[in-house]
């Protein structure tokens, strides 16, 4: 009983030093639990970034192959334009000179003759001179049609902008066609003998 007696007055003794060491274990407890707190928040916020990151990453991708794509249908066409011009559009001269030759060539092939022809001329802003020429074509409807479709099949690149049907003047069973086209040619003077 002694013995128990002078533990508890040694421990009376060291209550200073045991209630120092409940404040330090408090406190640690107190960071311990602020700290696993803030990590576990911190962790969350991570996730939802990586969440966000991730989906931003996968619009970004998709807006990146529509670019892509974009760019891979501007240089084909960049290519056509190049190819039209290249190609299709021919200077003043030899050109109108070229067209109208086509034309008769043209009606001649379908058995349809061409009248005395007009023609205008526009500059465009690109560059281009628009040419619309205005012609009257006798011959069968048959013949008429296959006209028509070979002026738009034409690789010179002939628009049929109108067309419109009239009896002939000679009062045989042909028809008259009055057509108007239009074809380009690249910017420049003709020459005083170029018209139809």
């Amino acid at each position: 009983m002694s013995e128990l007696r002078s533990l508890l007055e040694e421990l009376l003794k060291r209550r200073r030093g045991f209630l120092w060491l409940l404040a330090a274990v408090l406190a640690n407890g107190v960071l311990f639990a602020g700290v696993t707190h803030r990590l576990a928040n911190k962790q969350d916020r991570l996730a939802a970034e990586h969440a966000r990151l991730s989906l931003e990453l996968t619009t970004v991708k998709q807006e990146l192959r529509l670019l892509e794509e974009s760019a891979a249908v501007a240089g084909r066409n960049a290519e056509a334009v190049r190819g039209f011009w290249r190609d299709v559009v021919q200077e003043w001269e030899p050109g109108l000179t070229e067209a109208w030759d086509e034309i008769d060539k043209l009606a001649s092939e379908s058995n349809v003759a061409r009248g005395r022809t007009a023609y205008a001329r526009e500059l465009l802003d690109s560059g281009l001179e628009q040419v619309k020429a205005t012609m009257p074509v006798e011959g069968d409807y048959f013949d008429l049609v296959r006209f028509i479709n070979r002026l738009e099949r034409s690789e010179r690149f002939f628009l049929v902008e109108k067309i419109a049907l009239s009896q002939s003047e000679t009062g045989d069973r042909a028809i008259q066609l009055d057509c108007s086209i239009a074809f380009f040619l690249k910017g420049g003077a003709p020459s005083p003998g170029a018209g139809p």
